[in-house]
């Protein structure tokens, strides 16, 4: 039987030896700390780097490597034979520089976060990411960057890993809600810069879906600051003023693009909210919300805050 297992071992090593395709075009994969094999493999499948799942998660399990498998950035030819494939993922992607992208940055914040690490031209990648709408699309996570690669090889590992996450069941949600996935983004987008706890975000998201189904308008705080420009605690009765389309203080519906890049948890807010009757809320101070039915509710819930405060400067 051992001897069985040992000829049908060196029978996968020898046909999985042989590249499955020969173009010389590399493929960047990111792999997270945390992927699990079938992960890896559908991944490796979408590339058009392995042949069948199957034979990769079997190859696998003969050569006991399940647990082998290590986070990191590689760049692998389309030539390259599956043993190869396997042994780059066990070895580790060499001398990778690590990069993370926390929830909420936008596109100027992530462009200065990955400079600090690895050789790029910010300016440059701003103008491609902006040009090609990927504000929303840049998926926070923690990356390890190959040295030398490039603006455009950076973005296109970003969006492969927004690609890897947004899973089948997630479009088949959005079209549900009959809403697009486009909007769904961009109500994530706004969700992640006005939560910080994270329960809070699908009642977060079902108060502004409840506005939106009222005719509303949405006033996020988030929105405005997103449109000056600025990063600050409060906003004044002035900004909300701020004549930009991405003000939602002074436009009816969403803004006509997501506001940050927002993360998983804040994407499935947006398409799973919770079942309340909500339409407004206010900070306390603390990293949570106090949240109202009705505009007298959230009148009381405001002084409620603003006495805190007051208690809290004495």
């Amino acid at each position: 039987m051992i001897c069985i297992l040992v000829a049908v071992a060196v029978c996968f090593a020898i046909l999985f030896s042989i590249p499955l395709f020969m173009s010389k075009d590399n493929v960047l994969i990111n792999v997270q700390k945390g992927d699990s094999v079938l992960v890896v493999a559908s991944c490796l499948k979408e590339n058009k780097l392995i042949c069948s799942k199957k034979l990769f998660l079997g190859l696998v399990k003969i050569t006991k490597s399940e647990n082998k498998l290590k986070a990191g950035t590689y760049n692998f030819s389309k030539k390259d034979g599956i043993l190869k494939i396997l042994k780059t993922l066990k070895c580790g992607s060499q001398n990778a520089l690590k990069f993370t992208i926390p929830e909420g940055s936008n596109i100027k914040q992530v462009a200065a976060i990955i400079a600090k690490t690895v050789s790029i031209d910010e300016a440059k990648f701003i103008r491609i990411t902006t040009d090609k709408n990927l504000e929303g699309y840049l998926m926070p996570e923690t990356y390890f960057a190959i040295p030398g690669m490039n603006e455009e090889q950076i973005i296109e590992m970003m969006r492969n890993e927004f690609d890897k996450k947004i899973v089948p069941d997630m479009y088949e949600k959005a079209k549900e809600m009959n809403v697009e996935f486009k909007d769904i983004v961009i109500m994530a987008s706004i969700i992640e810069k006005e939560a910080i706890n994270p329960e809070e975000k699908p009642i977060i998201s079902e108060v502004f879906y409840n506005r939106l189904k009222k005719k509303m308008m949405l006033q996020s705080c988030a929105t405005v600051l997103y449109a000056m420009k600025v990063n600050k605690a409060e906003t004044t009765i002035k900004d909300t003023k701020f004549q930009s389309p991405y003000n939602t203080y002074i436009h009816y519906g969403l803004p006509p693009g997501p506001i940050s890049n927002p993360g998983i948890q804040s994407i499935k807010a947006a398409l799973y909210p919770a079942n309340t009757e909500n339409l407004f809320f206010v900070s306390d101070g603390n990293g949570n919300h106090l949240f109202a039915k009705n505009f007298n509710d959230h009148k009381k819930n405001r002084q409620i805050v603003k006495l805190k405060q007051q208690k809290f400067k004495k």
